[in-house]
């Protein structure tokens, strides 16, 4: 047996065991990772007062032991880079699809509410349980979308940002490839809404 099909078969044998340890769905990866938003200052000239860094980790396995659903995975960063006070409520989160299904609300870590003073950073774990009854195999998850809400000196500006689904592509000698080619060819990318009323 050749050393080509040797790999072929230590491959085939190694994969169930470790897609069977990961908590996360093979496959779905999302970019930008992370998607950027800042909440436009006013004056213009000076720095954004609510910085945001969001991040879909991936989708998510049930996993009773901590009793997370099946469910999407997002990360989120929220920065106070001015000098008045932030309240974070995590309920605000929402996520949609590009078909514009919502999901149930999350599960949020930590899950009260965060005040930022000047200078100060938060970080935000939030696991979106699929709608019933549906799970990974029958929705389309090419595009979603993120949306919060946070309050600066009492005022409200609401964000968001949407992302897109990439797929793995391989190449080896006589191996071709599976999924669309890598940038700059195959398409990325996300788009960052602000909003401030």
């Amino acid at each position: 047996m050749t050393l080509r099909c040797w790999y072929c078969v230590g491959v085939a044998l190694l994969f169930p065991l470790v897609a069977g340890c990961s908590q996360y769905v093979g496959d779905f990866s999302y970019v930008p990772r992370p998607a950027l938003a800042d909440v436009p200052p006013n004056p213009p000239q000076t720095a954004p007062p609510v910085s945001a860094e969001a991040s879909i980790i991936g989708v998510r396995y049930d996993d009773p032991k901590d009793a997370i659903p099946p469910s999407v995975e997002i990360r989120l960063r929220l920065d106070n880079n001015g000098p008045q006070e932030v309240d974070f409520d995590p309920t605000t989160l929402e996520l949609s699809t590009g078909e514009l299904v919502r999901f149930p609300p999350p599960m949020i870590r930590p899950p009260t509410p965060i005040t930022l003073e000047a200078g100060q950073s938060a970080y935000v774990t939030a696991y979106f349980p699929f709608p019933p009854p549906h799970s990974y195999d029958d929705m389309d998850l090419g595009q979603l979308q993120l949306r919060w809400r946070v309050m600066i000196a009492g005022k409200v500006a609401a964000q968001g940002a949407y992302f897109h689904r990439i797929y793995p592509y391989y190449q080896g000698p006589d191996w071709g490839y599976w999924g669309p080619p890598p940038p700059p060819f195959g398409f990325y990318g996300g788009v960052v809404i602000v909003h401030r009323r």
